[in-house]
């Protein structure tokens, strides 16, 4: 996944919510051209896999933390009174010189000290691809999200571009979102408006048990590996739309308890702006499938050949 069009990032969270729990990933850039001239211009030498250095602080504020840490205020605690040296110079009337440096008393909060997170870049080589690498593996759910953040923006001040890479530092096949300008399959108030990652606050709303059958569900039809995602626009509480381009099948799955799986081929986009009732009475689905025992195997029979599964 490439980071691109950013000075800096706030969150990661959004970055990664394509990685599963626990799941180990690394923060880098493929070594281009462009980048070459880069890794040259801030001190490497040979490019050979193995090379590494930790970025200068002149390079920019977050190298400069990297490599130096920083103090913040404390703004919760009194203010403290703490000293900053001056220098004066001054001629008295006799035309003799004098000089002195006195310590100048002030009012500040007290300061925090944070070392210095002194994340190294390296280079290393990943079958005929040379990588460069911000610092150690991350583990999503275990690495704290401000040492993610900040190797992601320690990349973005250096480069201006950055890429998430799997532990075997293979590029992850993220699914593209399409929003699109209509409800999909419409049952009444139940559209919903965004995809996976902001999924949680309505599963949140249902019982222990039917969050867990759900998620259950999501995942079982995620797991083979769709190329796309679609939405519709005006809530959550709709279908989500999971597109096997190659295989011609677009399955819709809800977010929502109790409704069926359809499974359609062909001109998804006009299926989807059609009501349930529509789709049901006009005979437009290759099949639906009720959330009863054996939906699992419904499902894995539309993928007869597909036994390399993954969490998408």
């Amino acid at each position: 996944m490439l980071i691109t069009g950013k000075k800096r990032i706030r969150k990661a969270s959004k970055y990664m919510s394509h990685i599963a729990e626990g799941e180990k990933a690394y923060i880098g850039l493929a070594i281009t051209e462009d980048v070459s001239t880069r890794l040259k211009e801030i001190g490497f030498d040979t490019l050979y896999p193995g090379e590494s250095l930790v970025p200068s602080p002149k390079l920019g504020t977050v190298s400069r933390f990297n490599a130096n840490g920083k103090s913040v205020p404390e703004k919760d605690k009194p203010k403290e009174t703490a000293y900053r040296q001056q220098y004066w110079e001054w001629e008295d009337w006799g035309g003799n010189h004098h000089s002195r440096t006195v310590d100048i008393p002030y009012q500040r909060y007290p300061r925090k000290w944070i070392p210095s997170p002194w994340i190294e870049l390296i280079i290393v080589q990943s079958g005929e691809e040379k990588l460069l690498l911000a610092g150690p593996a991350i583990v999503i759910g275990k690495t704290e999200e401000t040492n993610i953040v900040h190797q992601i923006n320690l990349m973005l001040e250096i480069f201006k571009r950055v890429e998430i890479f799997q532990e075997n530092l293979e590029r992850y096949e993220v699914p593209k979102v399409i929003k699109l300008g209509w409800n999909v399959l419409p049952a009444g108030n139940m559209p919903w408006e965004r995809f996976k990652s902001h999924l949680t606050p309505v599963i949140d709303k249902l019982s222990k048990g039917k969050k867990i059958i759900i998620k259950e569900r999501l995942e079982t039809v995620s797991q083979y590996k769709p190329d796309f995602h679609a939405i519709g626009e005006n809530g959550y509480r709709g279908y989500i739309i999971f597109g096997f381009t190659k295989q011609n099948i677009y399955i819709f799955e809800s977010a929502e308890y109790g409704n069926a799986t359809y499974v359609f081929q062909g001109n998804w986009e006009q299926l989807s702006k059609m009501t349930k009732a529509e789709i049901v009475n006009g005979n437009h689905h290759k099949h639906r499938f009720v959330h009863l025992e054996g939906w699992k195997s419904q499902i894995q029979g539309l993928f007869p050949d597909q036994n390399d599964k993954k969490i998408s």
